[in-house]
């Protein structure tokens, strides 16, 4: 048999190379439960079936209860983009809270930790208009996204994830995430509706350290010494 000619056989090389990428792509997935309807778009095809089930079971069915007990009307329509080029873990763009992006070598190697869609779909249910600034601390967001993900989450157990029940050396109620969310629990806990408020405030740009002090009798700084103690940790000597 004759040899092919070089440019043909280039030409069909990368044909088949074009026909391979093809079939790893994904075609978007659109689901509708509980009156909101998710996109999930992974073109090319990081996450398996499986995965991509969980994600969506996870986001379902913390959304749905998020948004019923913070913000009813959240966004009723979002998409869950899978992104390889990102090299984060997740994260909710401020500047269109309906669009969530995960990092799928994450869930690849932590395969437990879907709820981290817990979290980032209480970013949705926020839609906070700031987000850094002192009318929306990035401690007090993320706190009560984390705060979230500990009351709504399916399974934190299985990503490893819990909030804290003890306090390290220089953590502070503004620390952030899982510290500052653990002090919400505690501080919900004691005035029940409190994250609630906050919550709102947030929302509508009204937010200011004052609101602790009418929401509960005492000033931010004087509870979070009072959840060192409730911690078993000793209440800073300048407290």
């Amino acid at each position: 048999m004759s040899a092919m000619p070089r440019p043909l056989a280039s030409a069909l090389f990368c044909a088949t190379l074009l026909v391979s990428v093809a079939a790893q792509a994904r075609e978007d997935v659109t689901r509708t439960q509980d009156g909101v309807t998710i996109t999930y778009r992974d073109a090319s095809g990081a996450l398996d079936t499986a995965m991509q089930e969980k994600i969506l079971e996870t986001f379902f069915h913390a959304y749905a209860r998020e948004r019923a007990d913070f913000n009813t009307a959240a966004p009723t329509k979002a998409i869950i983009t899978i992104d390889p080029s990102y090299d984060g873990i997740a994260y909710v763009s401020s500047d269109d809270w309906a669009k969530m992006t995960i990092n799928p070598a994450w869930l690849v190697k932590h395969p437990g930790d879907t709820d981290l869609v817990s979290h980032e779909a209480m970013h949705i249910v926020q839609s906070y208009p700031d987000y850094g600034n002192d009318q929306a601390p990035t401690w007090l967001v993320e706190g009560i996204a984390d705060y979230a993900r500990d009351r709504y989450g399916v399974d934190n157990a299985a990503g490893g994830w819990a909030l804290p029940t003890q306090i390290k050396d220089k953590q502070h109620y503004d620390t952030g995430y899982r510290v500052s969310g653990a002090f919400l629990k505690w501080a919900d806990a004691k005035h029940p509706g409190l994250v609630k408020q906050l919550d709102a405030a947030l929302r509508g740009g009204t937010y200011s350290p004052q609101l602790w002090t009418q929401a509960t009798g005492e000033t931010v700084e004087t509870l979070w010494d009072r959840y060192v103690i409730a911690r078993g940790g000793v209440r800073p000597a300048n407290g």
